[in-house]
C-alpha cells in the first residue's frame, strides 16, 4: 500500500529508497514507491522472452530463410528472359541431316500477366487469339482455368506460326497490350521427309501434365520427344535453355541486361540409317501398296554382320511435321482415328505368322537332330490325311499348294514344299519328325519369341505355342494334336513373330549362327562433335551350327531365287538368297506376303525383309518390290559407296517469319530454385551425366 505524504515543499524529483528508510530530515519526509522483488523478476523474464523472440525471428529471416527471401526480393527487381536451346540434330550414317531445326515463332501465355491484365475469358482478346491461331476457344478457356495466377512460367500455345498469324497478332491484339499473350522466337523441328522416317525418328510435341512431372526442370514452353528416337533419346537431344538477366526498377522500367547464360544445344545423334535409301524404300513400298490396293506393310534392311538397321519403314505412316508443329485438331484427329493404326511400327510391334520363312529353321533343326538325310528324295503328295477317330467321315487334311514330285532338303526349301516340312516337324511314314518340344527348343535357340533389344520403343515378344499354351488359351479343347504341329512346322497357327525377329533369324543363318543385336543409333556427339557414346556391334547369341548344315540351308535359299518364286532377281549382278512366305491371318481367309533374304550370297552385307498385309495374291507379290529395292542398293550403294560428309550448321532460318517486327521477349522472374550463376558462357550439359547409362 502506498503511503502519501502531504508537504507543500515536496520536491519534483523523488528517490526510490528501501522500504525501511527513515525520515530524511526534520523538515520533510521523502515519498517512496517501492518495487517488489517479484515484479522485478517478472519484468526481467518478460524482457528476456521479448529478446529471444526478436533474435529468433532475425535468425529465421536472415539465416534459415535468408536465401529464399533474398531471391524473392531479387524477383522484385530482376527478370530472366528465356533463351530457347535448339534440340540436337539427328543424322544418317553419312552425316546427312534427317532432322534439323529452323527458327520460327511461337505463341505463349504468361499467367501472371494475363491475370494482372484482368482479361476475361469472354474478352475480345481471347476471341481474337482463338481465331488467329486456330485454337479452339474451349481448349484455350480450359487451359486458362488451370493456370496459376502468380506464375511467370510461360505456357506454350502454338508453334511454327506463319507470317500471316504474326501480322494479325500485331494488328489486332496490339503488341503493347496483349494481356499476357506473347510471340517469341523459337526453334521447331525440320524433317527432311515428313513420312519416310517417322516410325524410326518420331516427332516432338507440347508437354502434357505427365510430361511436366517427368521433366520438372524443363520450361513448360519446351517441346519434347513424343515418339521414336525423339522420345527414346530425349535426355540427349534436349538442350539447356539459356537466360538473360534484366533489372526492373520501381516503375517497371527494364534496364540493360546484367548478364547472360548462353543456351546449350542438345547432343547430336548419328544413326545407322541411310537417308537416301530410306526415302527410296518408303516411296517404293508406297507405290507397290497403292498399285495392289494395300494399306499396311513394312520393310527392314540391315547389315547381317553388325546388326545395324540401314532402313526401316512402315505404312501407313504419320506426318511428323503435323504433329510437331501443332496442326489443327481435325488433321491430328484423322490420324488418331485411322482404322489402319499408323502409330504401329509394324517392323517391331506387329505380330505375324511367319509362314514359309520358318522353313529354313525347321530344316536346320532336323539336320541338328539328325532326323533326316538331307540328300534323300521324298515323294511329294497332294496331301497328308489324318484320320479322325471321333468323326471318321471328316479327317484332317493337310494339303500342299502344289505337287512337287521328288524333293530333297535343298529343293524343298527352294519350292517351299509343305509336305516335306510337315514330315520334318510332325513326322510322316518313316520320317519320325521333330515334335513340338524340339521345334520350340530351336525357336528359342534362335531367339524367336523374345525381344532383340532394339533401341526403339514398343518392341514385342511374339508367341511360341506349345501344349501348355493351348491349355491356357483353349480350355475347351486343350489337347495338342498332330495337326497343331504340322501347322507350326510351316509357320502357321499360333506361332507369331515380329518382322524384326524373322529378319534377324534369317540374318543369323547368313552370319554363321551369330544373332546380332539390332540398333539404330551408332554414336552420340556433343555440340563440339566430341563422342560421348558409341554403339559397338553386340552378339545376342552365337548358335553353334556345323558349317555343312548351314551350307545346305543356304544353298536351298539361293535356289529360291534361281529356281523358285524369286527368279525375277536372278539378273541382279550380286547374288540374292532368301525365303518367301504366305502366312494365314488368324481367323481370316486372307494371308500376308513375306520375303526375307540377303546379298551377296557368299559374303552378305545387306539383308531385306518385306511384309505386305493382305495382298490379292500370295508371297510372289513381294518379289517385284524386293527386286526394285535390291537393284537400287546394288547400283547406288554396293558399286559406289556414299562418302561421309562433314557436320555443318543445321539450323535454318524460317522465311515465313522474316516480315515480323517488334517481337517481344517475355519477362520471366528468377526461379526460387536451381538458379545458375549468371555470366557470359554456358553451364554444364545435363546429358553428360547420362552418357554412361545408355546400353
Amino acid at each position: 500500500m502506498r503511503r502519501i505524504f502531504r508537504k507543500s515543499n515536496l520536491s519534483f524529483e523523488e528517490v526510490l529508497v528501501d522500504r525501511h528508510a527513515k525520515s530524511y530530515n526534520d523538515n520533510f519526509q521523502r515519498l517512496e514507491a517501492p518495487i517488489s522483488e517479484v515484479n522485478i523478476l517478472k519484468f526481467f523474464v518478460f524482457t528476456i522472452i521479448c529478446l529471444f523472440i526478436l533474435f529468433s525471428r532475425i535468425f529465421y529471416l536472415n539465416i534459415l530463410k535468408g536465401n529464399e527471401n533474398y531471391l524473392i526480393s531479387e524477383n522484385n527487381r530482376t527478370r530472366y528472359i528465356l533463351i530457347k536451346a535448339p534440340r540436337g540434330v539427328i543424322y544418317d550414317r553419312y552425316h546427312n541431316a534427317i532432322v534439323s531445326n529452323k527458327t520460327s515463332l511461337s505463341l505463349i501465355l504468361l499467367p501472371r500477366d494475363f491475370f494482372d491484365s484482368k482479361t476475361s475469358l469472354d474478352s475480345l482478346v481471347v476471341s481474337k487469339i482463338s481465331s488467329i491461331f486456330n485454337i479452339e476457344k474451349e481448349e484455350l478457356e480450359n487451359m486458362v482455368k488451370k493456370l496459376n495466377e502468380f506464375s511467370y512460367e510461360p505456357i506454350l500455345l502454338k508453334t511454327n506460326l506463319t507470317s500471316d498469324m504474326a501480322r494479325l497478332f500485331e494488328a489486332d491484339v496490339k503488341i503493347n497490350n496483349q494481356a499476357g499473350f506473347y510471340l517469341i522466337e523459337d526453334y521447331v523441328r525440320s524433317y527432311s521427309d515428313a513420312y519416310a522416317f517417322t516410325h524410326v525418328i518420331g516427332y516432338t510435341g507440347r508437354m502434357n501434365e505427365e510430361d511436366i512431372k517427368t521433366y520438372p526442370k524443363y520450361p513448360i514452353a519446351d517441346l519434347i520427344g513424343k515418339y521414336g528416337l525423339e522420345s527414346k533419346y530425349e535426355s540427349y537431344l534436349h538442350g539447356l535453355s539459356g537466360k538473360k538477366m534484366m533489372e526492373v526498377d520501381a516503375r517497371s522500367k527494364i534496364n540493360p541486361e546484367l548478364g547472360i547464360l548462353n543456351p546449350e544445344p542438345g547432343n547430336r545423334l548419328v544413326t545407322t540409317i541411310d537417308k537416301e535409301l530410306q526415302e527410296f524404300v518408303y516411296e517404293a513400298l508406297l507405290r507397290t501398296s497403292n498399285k495392289l490396293g494395300l494399306k499396311k506393310g513394312t520393310v527392314i534392311m540391315a547389315n547381317p554382320k553388325t546388326g545395324e538397321i540401314i532402313a526401316m519403314v512402315s505404312i501407313p505412316s504419320i506426318n511428323a511435321d503435323a504433329f510437331s508443329s501443332g496442326s489443327p485438331k481435325n488433321i491430328i484427329q484423322e490420324t488418331l482415328t485411322n482404322k489402319f493404326n499408323p502409330f504401329i511400327n509394324r517392323a517391331v510391334s506387329g505380330l505375324y505368322s511367319p509362314g514359309s520363312t520358318i522353313k529354313p529353321l525347321v530344316a536346320l533343326a532336323a539336320l541338328m537332330e539328325k532326323t533326316i538325310n538331307p540328300e534323300d528324295n521324298i515323294k511329294d503328295v497332294d496331301a497328308i490325311i489324318i484320320p479322325n477317330k471321333y468323326n471318321p467321315d471328316k479327317p484332317s487334311v493337310f494339303k500342299d499348294w502344289k505337287n512337287h514330285g521328288l524333293v530333297n532338303m535343298r529343293t524343298a526349301i527352294a519350292y517351299s514344299c509343305n509336305i516335306y516340312f510337315y514330315a520334318l516337324g510332325g513326322g510322316y511314314k518313316d520320317i519320325p519328325g521333330l515334335g513340338i518340344t524340339r521345334l520350340k527348343k530351336y525357336w528359342e535357340l534362335f531367339h524367336l519369341g523374345s525381344k532383340l533389344g532394339i533401341d526403339l520403343d514398343n518392341e514385342k515378344d511374339g508367341n511360341l505355342p506349345d501344349p501348355e499354351y493351348k491349355k491356357r488359351v483353349n480350355p475347351d479343347n486343350p489337347l495338342w494334336l498332330l495337326g497343331d504341329t504340322y501347322n507350326v512346322s510351316i509357320g502357321q497357327g499360333d506361332l507369331l513373330l515380329t518382322p524384326l525377329q524373322i529378319s534377324y533369324y534369317i540374318n543369323s543363318i547368313s552370319n554363321h549362327g551369330k544373332i546380332m543385336k539390332p540398333y539404330v543409333v551408332s554414336e552420340i556427339l556433343d555440340d563440339d562433335s566430341k563422342t560421348i557414346f558409341k554403339q559397338l556391334p553386340i552378339v545376342v547369341k552365337n548358335v553353334n551350327i556345323p558349317q555343312n548344315y548351314l551350307d545346305i540351308v543356304l544353298d536351298g535359299m539361293r535356289k529360291v531365287v534361281t529356281l523358285g518364286s524369286g527368279q525375277l532377281m536372278k539378273t541382279i549382278p550380286f547374288e540374292v538368297a532368301g525365303k518367301t512366305g504366305s502366312a494365314q491371318i488368324q481367323g481370316n481367309t486372307k494371308t500376308n506376303a513375306i520375303f526375307a533374304g540377303f546379298a551377296p550370297y557368299q559374303d552378305p552385307e545387306i539383308s531385306i525383309l518385306v511384309l505386305l498385309e493382305e495382298p490379292p495374291e500370295g508371297s510372289v507379290v513381294t518379289i517385284p518390290l524386293v527386286d526394285e529395292i535390291m537393284r537400287f542398293y546394288y547400283n547406288d550403294r554396293f558399286i559406289k559407296k556414299p562418302t561421309v560428309q562433314d557436320f555443318n550448321n543445321d539450323t535454318e532460318t524460317a522465311t515465313t517469319t522474316t516480315t515480323v517486327v517488334n517481337i517481344q521477349d517475355p519477362i520471366i522472374p528468377a526461379s526460387l530454385h536451381d538458379q545458375p550463376e549468371v555470366g557470359v558462357g554456358a553451364g554444364n550439359n545435363q546429358n553428360e551425366n547420362t552418357a554412361t547409362t545408355l546400353h
